[in-house]
Order: structure tokens, then sequence, then C-alpha cells
């Protein structure tokens, strides 16, 4: 069911991923007025495609002209700061996607002109919204997992080909970095000890092997990026004192591992059969959901945008919080200065 909201939405960005913002910002309720983007051949083309009726060169244009009460800033990250500071000094509630910038001083500047308008800054970190994601945060926010004691995240596939990789430290690899990144830190909280290495260059854009060991209190991490490994994959496994979950994200499955007290031989076979029950009825539900329109591609982003819409209209919280956007930018420098540090080559 679809929300009533009365923000004046502006899209500053009108590339591939604007396509899946539009019909999220309309479901939350709210209005998509205006596209900004400096290929206004891109611009008119969406606005063609949504039936949004102005577009514009640059946002500057867009600000002066429009009376809003949000941008959605989805440029390239380097440019995300430039933007995203913009909108917030005209007084315009501000969603950026992932990472909020380039460095921690890119996001504070952002954070500071939010304070001082007043308004919300808030980064897609959208797969903490996936309903699976949703799922293990309340298993462990309830103790269901007992203590935490490891994450790992994991994510096989290739970063789409745009020319702005070449501003981004990493390349391919740090555009795909943010996603599990964010994953492991909401568990993981503030980072200790760190460790990484990129490694494999086939080619002149950099890296294509990522692996991250971090420690937070008694809490281990590591993530692993792979450019090479097929097939395309993205998973999150959280150990517990009491369980064990193993959360897929490009299936929306979560599988939950407990110890059975049974005896031996039954307990060789209970746990697969528990494990295929599990994936055969998530599996059921989710085909049936998507079928009948219930659940959309990128459902997580469905679920914050009608979050964060809520708190526009109600004066509420943003749901991801400066703090939370701010540490994955801090942790992505600590992890490539690492690896300079070690002469494994991640430079631009």
């Amino acid at each position: 069911m679809e929300r009533s909201s009365s923000a004046r939405v502006g899209l500053v960005g009108a590339g591939i991923i604007s396509g899946v913002h539009v019909p999220y910002i309309r479901k939350a309720g709210a209005d998509v007025v205006a596209i900004a983007d400096a290929d206004l051949g891109a611009a008119n083309d969406l606005a063609d495609r949504f039936d949004v009726q102005r577009t514009y060169a640059d946002a500057g244009s867009m600000l002066a002209a429009e009376e809003l009460d949000v941008v959605h800033v989805l440029t390239p990250p380097h440019t995300h700061a430039e933007v995203a500071v913009s909108a917030l000094e005209a007084g315009v509630h501000v969603v950026v996607e992932k990472p909020a910038a380039v460095s921690v001083e890119e996001v504070n500047r952002m954070v500071s002109a939010a304070d001082k308008a007043g308004r919300m800054l808030c980064v897609d970190h959208n797969r903490l919204f996936d309903p699976v994601m949703l799922e293990a945060r309340r298993l462990v926010a309830d103790g269901v997992l007992g203590d935490l004691v490891g994450v790992e995240s994991y994510q096989a596939g290739h970063a789409s080909e745009r020319a702005w990789l070449s501003q981004l430290t990493g390349g391919g690899l740090g555009d795909l970095l943010p996603h599990p990144l964010y994953l492991q830190l909401a568990f993981l909280g503030p980072v200790d000890e760190l460790q990484a290495w990129a490694f494999d260059r086939r080619d002149e854009k950099g890296p294509r092997e990522l692996r991250v060991l971090m420690k937070s209190g008694d809490v281990s991490g590591m993530l692993t990026i792979s450019m090479n490994a097929h097939p395309q994959s993205n998973t999150l496994r959280l150990y517990g004192t009491r369980m064990t979950v193993d959360v897929n994200l490009n299936n929306m499955t979560i599988i939950r591992r407990v110890v059975r007290n049974v005896p031996k031989l039954i307990g060789k076979s209970l746990p697969n059969l528990e494990e295929a029950w599990q994936l055969f009825s998530q599996t059921g539900r989710s085909t049936v959901e998507f079928l009948t329109g219930k659940t959309r591609f990128y459902p997580g982003m469905g679920n914050l945008l009608s979050r964060f819409y809520s708190a526009v209209d109600e004066g509420g919280e943003s749901p991801v919080s400066v703090d939370e956007a701010r540490a994955v930018v801090d942790v992505t420098q600590q992890i490539w200065a690492a690896i300079a540090k070690d002469g494994d080559g991640a430079d631009r």
C-alpha cells in the first residue's frame, strides 16, 4: 500500500540507478518533479520514461527554479559532496547514493551543512533494509544468536563499466566495497584493528581481489570481494554462541543453524533437512511475492525510502545515521591506506 506524502523531489543524475529510485519514491507517496543531469539527453529519456515534467543541465539550475523538499544525489561518488552540500544549503533534505563521499572530510562537510540547515542527510545503504537483513538484525538485537563472535561478508561480481571509476580509489573494487562493508559495520561497530590486501592486476584498471580482516572488541570480521569468481554471489554469515545465520542477498534467503540435542546418527542428517526446508519454504514464498508484485528488485531501497519519507513528513530521524555513513567512508580510507602501505598497488 502506497503512502501519502507532500514531498516534492528532484533527482541529480540520470544513470541506471535513477530508474530504481523513481518507483520507490512514488511508492513512498512523494512526487518526482524534476531531473538534472549534465547529459540532457539522459535526463530527458528518464523524464519521458517516468513522465517527469522538467529537466535541467545541472543541480544549481534545478535548485534555483524548483521548490523542492528532497534531492536524490545519484551522481558519481567524487561529486557527492559538492551536490549534496549545495542542496542542503538550499534547505532541502538529501538522499545520496553509496558511498556518502570519497573522504571523511567531505562527509563532515555534508554533515555540517545538514546540521546548519536543519535537514536530513541519508545515504542509500539499501541492503541493510532488505527483508532478510532486517530479520538478521532482529535476531542479533533480540539475543537469539547469543553473543556475536564473528561476521563474514562475501561478494563476487563485476563493477559496471563507468568512466568515473578511474576517479575512485580501487577502481571497480572501490565501487563494490561499500555494500559488504556497511553490512559488516552494522554488526561489528567501531573497528579497532584492520588488515587488508588487494591483488591480481589482470589489467590496468586496478586489482580484482580484496581481502579485509577487522576486529571490534571480541568480534572479528572478514570481508572478501572477488571480481574473478563465478557465479555472482552476495552473502553474509553471522556467528553467534547459540546460532549461526547465513544470509543470501541474491536469493533473499536466511538460514539458521543451531545445535540439536539428538542422537548422533540423526544429528548427521537433521541439519540438512532443516536447511532444505528453510530454503524450500522461503524460495516458494519469495517467488509468489515477486510474481504478484508484492516484492520488487532492490526491496531494501523501498524499505529505506519508505522510512526516509516518513521521517520527512513526520519530523523523524534518518534511517541511516550520519555516523554510519561516516564510518563506512572512514574504514574504506583505512583499507586503502593499509594496502598502499604494504605496496599492493591500490593506487588510483
